[in-house]
């Protein structure tokens, strides 16, 4: 069941459609759509929702960035691959081939001789191209390619696959060799208004091919996504009265090839607006996850509209009640308190609620004691499930294996700016991607649940940067600089409360009674989790909302019993402290509603 994500859904038809309507109109490809979220948030779940829907309809290639490529390398040319082995699947009338493709990576397969004689280097690829004409020949050059990028598939799927996109160059089933014709007099003009011979063409392309700048490698990118272009449109033009364009689903956009493959993208269309705008559009929907830094590649997002962004969020609270409706729990555990449990614990994280669901499917006893669910293996990996999910989150946030480590150390901080100082004072080295990511930082601080995984990881830590270590660099920065709200959260992070409290309570007569129930709210925000949930045996009202508060902000407490009496304790305290204050009273009220939710 996949909630939450209806209008995304729209959003994709409307650019799979050939007629889609503005905003998606408003160029003359469907512009790119990048999917922007941090980690677990649902992106990857999402391909593969429209994966399925799209395959059996147009040629639709599921494509992971990560797994097709070498994730340090940023040439698109695995992609390219891999993209065309998706879109070659038989769907209906489609027939989809690669004439100019595969003749790029003929002229590719080795730099042709001849440095200082032109006609002897044309000559050489006139007769590489002859020889490519044979069919055993080409399957072999074809396969080494797929197998590049589709290892996992075995021999015989990829000997199926190769023969498939071989024979459909056939210009007639009858004939025994292939011929270029079609394809070579592209390398002429390229979609571009040239005027080159084919053939020196080629020459140039294979010599480049061999080259490892990023520049040269710039130049054989363009080309061979010109190519692909070419080639989809000349197939998808001979389907009549056609509804859909073709699909390219594009995971981890954060991966240097990724960025290159849709650069080349974006590029290639904004010059086939310039320099060929009598040329049809081309027929492609590139859609591509990321955690933000691909759109720092792309040009602004209203220049004409190349391409849309959209944030995968969290998912709201009432997405996950619809995911906990759609099973069936034991009697005497309702669908609500399932649900309630769940959203608390994860704010709607996508991956972690789905874990989540499934935990308590399968042992509803956990229903009191949730939190130990991020503590159990994920067979994938092998990690508890807490450390796998902030791992995933730091995925393309930048290079190395410390960056998960570096946004737990950061997840003590409030706030960016809190962090930004904290990675000085502790002589952190954080990444750019981790600082800036939007998806990681909106309204400049980290989602809630990931604040707690990294939390978690953080109060575990027994040497390093301990939760002690960085807290006290936190309250000590807090108090130089004169926040009062911040160094009251932190010496409560560190388990000063009494002190804390008896300050807390000192602001209540110069408070308006708004302004301190922020301020308690503020204080409690960050969950105690180096040490056990703090019971409310105190005599001071004060003091004891300080306790209870801090409780209910800790997404561990999902003991019924438990929580049900910290919302009587806080609201009982609030109206004991009210006075004539109506924001007290009204909070009150809240608790006592929550309260009785839970009898």
């Amino acid at each position: 069941m996949f909630v939450g994500r209806s209008n995304l859904v729209d959003l994709v038809e409307q650019l799979v459609l050939v007629d889609g309507r503005p905003p998606v109109g408003q160029t003359p490809e469907p512009p790119v759509l990048v999917i922007e979220g941090y980690g677990g948030t649902g992106r990857s779940a999402f391909l593969d929702t429209q994966a399925a829907r799209w395959k059996p309809h147009t040629p639709t290639a599921l494509v992971n960035a990560r797994s097709a490529a070498d994730a340090d390398v940023d040439s698109l040319r695995p992609l390219l691959v891999a993209v065309m082995q998706g879109l070659s699947e038989k769907v209906g009338s489609y027939e989809v081939k690669f004439p100019r493709v595969i003749l790029a990576h003929v002229a590719m397969e080795s730099p042709v001789d001849g440095d200082f004689d032109v006609k002897r280097a044309k000559d050489e690829m006139k007769a590489r191209l002859v020889a490519y004409r044979d069919r055993d020949a080409l399957i072999g050059l074809v396969g080494n390619l797929v197998q590049t990028v589709a290892p996992p598939l075995g021999d015989a799927l990829v000997d199926g696959v190769v023969q498939r996109i071989v024979d459909r160059l056939r210009r007639a089933s009858r004939l025994a060799r292939f011929s270029w014709d079609d394809a070579l007099p592209w390398f002429r003009h390229q979609d571009n208004g040239y005027d080159f011979d084919e053939f020196t063409a080629l020459v140039r392309l294979s010599k480049q091919a061999a080259k490892n700048t990023s520049d040269v490698r710039a130049d054989v990118d363009d080309l061979l996504m010109g190519a692909m272009l070419a080639d989809l449109r000349e197939s998808l033009d001979r389907v009549a009265n056609r509804p859909w364009n073709a699909v390219v689903l594009l995971d981890e956009g954060d991966t240097a090839a990724a960025r290159s493959f849709v650069t080349a993208l974006v590029d290639r269309r904004r010059r086939r607006d310039v320099r060929a705008p009598r040329l049809p559009p081309d027929p492609l929907v590139l859609v591509t996850t990321s955690a933000g830094a691909l759109s720092q590649d792309l040009p602004d997002v209203d220049a004409g509209h190349p391409w849309l962004r959209e944030v995968l969020g969290d998912l709201a609270e009432a997405d996950v009640h619809d995911l906990a409706r759609a099973r069936l729990w034991p009697p005497d555990l309702g669908t609500r308190r399932v649900a309630d449990v769940t959203y608390r614990l994860t704010s709607g994280h996508a991956e972690a609620t789905i874990a989540v669901l499934n935990a308590l499917e399968d042992d509803p006893t956990l229903i009191a004691r949730v939190d130990e669910v991020f503590d159990r293996p994920v067979t994938s990996s092998r990690q508890p499930l807490g450390a796998h999910l902030l791992d995933k989150v730091a995925t393309g946030l930048g290079p190395g294996d410390h960056v998960a480590d570096t946004l737990a150390t950061l997840s003590a901080a409030r706030n960016r700016g809190e962090a930004t100082r904290l990675a000085k004072l502790l002589r952190l080295d954080p990444t750019l991607e981790l600082m800036t990511s939007p998806s990681l930082w909106p309204d400049q601080a980290l989602p809630r649940f990931v604040r707690y995984l990294g939390l978690r990881r953080l109060a575990a830590r027994t040497e390093g940067h301990r939760w002690t270590d960085v807290f006290t660099a936190l309250r000590d920065e807090a108090v130089r600089r004169g926040d009062v709200v911040g160094g009251l959260h932190h010496r409560l992070a560190l388990g000063e409360t009494a002190a804390v409290a008896a300050e807390l309570a000192g602001l209540l007569p110069e408070l308006g009674d708004t302004e301190w129930l922020h301020l308690l709210d503020s204080i409690t925000a960050t969950p105690a989790l180096a040490r056990p949930l703090g019971t409310s045996k105190v005599d001071d009202p004060v003091h004891r909302l300080l306790v209870t508060g801090h409780a209910l902000a800790d997404p561990r407490l999902s003991d019924r019993a438990g929580l049900r009496n910290r919302y009587v304790i806080a609201g009982n305290d609030l109206r004991s402290l009210a006075g004539s204050s109506e924001a007290f009273v009204l909070r009150a009220q809240h608790y006592h509603k929550l309260a009785g939710r839970l009898d």
